[in-house]
């Protein structure tokens, strides 16, 4: 096929190679940071509170996070050998792994201590991140069977799971508050809420892109001015923050990484999508060696990053959608950018004030950000479904779906009838993002 690209769509002031001055370039990397910036404290956040780690190792996960995006970025951008697309390709922590990594720390044993927890996850994401550069060399086989609809699907179940955590939560922050609190608290929540969906449901792509940094900063204002809520951050002696080589000792469970697994597949399958849109906003070729080339090296980037990030304390990395929107809007997709923007990102990294101010944000305002942005996961996955051919998506759904509900039942019908199953096979069986991920293959598959 010829290898064309869609320069007449994107109406760029600056291609991929073009070096614009020193002003373009950090605004347009500012746009690019203030759209994805929230995401990337917002993530790392949300799986140290969900594995339960304390505040300390919390503000490391969200330094290390940002740090590790701004390396990451670079050698995505940048393409070191073949890893890397060469694209102006934005990575960060995904917000996939959020429910997953909850859940697989749920089934450790109870002993296991903080270290030991977060060294088996990492541990197990370092192997996942080896898979991805495994998998790379295979893209059209895998695409055979995580095609567009398991992906669809599995995203769905992923974002129900992920927005009943976040309303379980809500809950939680409400039933444990006082009696005169709790108002406010629903306050906050709702103007949090109200203030991301309002911006985020706008035609206009700035209003879309300051959605989520402008429901924090009013939840957080209403927070101060109803409940003299004040962000203190914890005092730290270190000026700067330095990531660390191996913060603690890496670890593997066969179990994690079966619950992983599933995850791991939809970030393949996504990172194809996010790439393959930043080839076409950036006026690069769709089609042909060049863009295979650059697919490779993005899901190959992906699977690398998410291996150096667990080598530093940090979750894995997965290329974000947004920047995308981002070069749209600034008709600016020049690799240059992205150098500007990952020296962002690890300068802001390297300021301690900056996770530990992010840990203070009132719950009540960050589960109504998450709410939201689950929601619109479920949404995102729910479209590509229906988006299928012949409705066979939605059936596949239906069928996944339910089958995963069904299937979470079968481990305690088994147990009252004193019939015993793997304990393996009982906890994916209790993860209807696995279980729903492996019926819609079966029944795509089936129905190809």
């Amino acid at each position: 096929m010829a290898e064309t690209g869609e320069t007449a769509q994107t109406q760029l002031i600056y291609g991929r190679d073009d070096r614009p001055s020193f002003g373009p370039s950090v605004l347009a990397a500012l746009a690019h940071l203030f759209a994805i910036v929230a995401s990337i404290l917002t993530a790392p956040l949300l799986i140290a509170r969900a594995i339960g780690l304390d505040v300390d190792s919390t503000q490391y996960v969200i330094s290390a996070s940002l740090v590790v995006s701004g390396i990451a970025t670079f050698i995505q951008t940048y393409r070191i050998g073949p890893i890397g697309s060469g694209l102006l390709a934005v990575q960060g922590t995904s917000f996939a792994f959020i429910g997953t990594m909850a859940y697989a720390a749920a089934q450790l044993p109870p002993e296991t201590s903080q270290d030991e927890l977060l060294g088996i996850l990492l541990g197990t994401a370092a192997v996942g991140g080896g898979l991805v550069i495994a998998l790379s060399f295979f893209l059209k086989s895998v695409a055979k069977v995580i095609t567009p609809t398991v992906t669809g699907v599995t995203i769905f179940l992923l974002g129900l799971s992920l927005l009943w955590s976040a309303l379980n939560n809500s809950w939680r922050v409400f039933a444990n508050a006082s009696v005169g609190d709790t108002p406010y608290l629903a306050m906050e929540w709702l103007l949090t809420l109200i203030t991301i969906a309002a911006l985020a449901t706008r035609k206009s792509l700035y209003a879309r892109l300051v959605s989520v940094p402008a429901g924090l900063f009013g939840g957080m204002l209403l927070a101060a001015v109803l409940r003299d809520w004040a962000p203190l951050p914890t005092p730290t002696a270190d000026p700067l923050f330095f990531l660390e080589v191996l913060p603690v000792s890496l670890d593997f469970s066969f179990l994690v990484l079966l619950i992983l697994l599933p995850i791991f597949l939809v970030s393949f399958t996504e990172t194809i999508g996010d790439i393959t849109a930043t080839s076409l906003v950036s006026g690069q070729p769709v089609e042909g060696k060049t863009y295979f080339s650059r697919l490779r090296g993005g899901v190959l980037g992906d699977g690398f990053n998410t291996v150096l990030a667990s080598m530093f304390g940090a979750f894995p990395n997965t290329t974000f959608s947004q920047n995308n929107a981002v070069i749209r809007l600034t008709g600016i997709a020049s690799r240059q950018v992205g150098y500007v923007l990952a020296l962002l990102l690890i300068v802001l990294g390297s300021i301690p004030w900056v996770s530990s101010l992010i840990v203070t944000i009132p719950g009540s305002v960050l589960n109504a950000v998450t709410a939201f942005l689950f929601s619109m996961i479920a949404y995102t996955g729910f479209n590509m479904v229906r988006d299928r051919a012949q409705r066979r998506g939605l059936l596949v759904l239906t069928v996944a779906a339910i089958g995963a509900l069904l299937l979470l039942g079968v481990p305690a019908l088994l147990a009252s009838l004193d019939i015993t199953i793997p304990p393996y096979a009982a906890i994916l069986l209790g993860f209807p993002v696995a279980s729903g991920a492996l019926l819609a293959i079966i029944a795509d598959q089936s129905m190809a």
